[in-house]
């Protein structure tokens, strides 16, 4: 996960990913980070979320924040606090368990190191309690099947 990226036409990279999973419930669902005018593009303008059906409760929103730390044997509260934004579903175009996009206040980079959210932890919380935690990657889609 850390290190160079090598993007090769076989493997267009499109925006970043975090698999969310909890202690208790397994999977909960992924947020992919991307710019959906530039998606091999080095900056996410949005957020893609895809829940597990009846897991997440994004009736009020859920908090996602955005680490200082990847490492995932510290506690939310030690691993310091990069970038915070409350997921919430706007207008009623899809069913409550399928995937939606939202626009993010502020552009975030899709690199590792200073500046970027590569390699970073990412929670969510709803109602005061960690739903769920993850580690951001490079997105790649699945390579067709020939």
């Amino acid at each position: 996960m850390c290190g160079h990226e090598s993007i090769t036409p076989a493997a267009p990279r499109v925006g970043a990913r975090v698999d969310f999973f909890s202690a208790s419930q397994g999977p909960l669902g992924n947020l992919i980070f991307l710019d959906p005018s530039t998606p091999a593009g080095p900056l996410a303008t949005h957020v893609r979320f895809s829940p597990r059906a009846g897991v997440v409760p994004l009736d009020d929103g859920v908090l996602v924040s955005i680490h200082v730390t990847g490492d995932l044997t510290k506690s939310i509260r030690d691993s310091g606090l990069f970038r915070q934004f409350t997921l919430h579903r706007v207008g009623s175009r899809s069913g409550k368990d399928q995937p939606f996009d939202m626009t993010l206040d502020n552009s975030l980079s899709l690199n590792v190191g200073h500046d970027g959210i590569i390699g970073r932890r990412v929670s969510i919380v709803a109602g005061g309690e960690l739903l769920a935690d993850g580690i951001v990657g490079f997105n790649t889609p699945p390579s067709p099947s020939s």
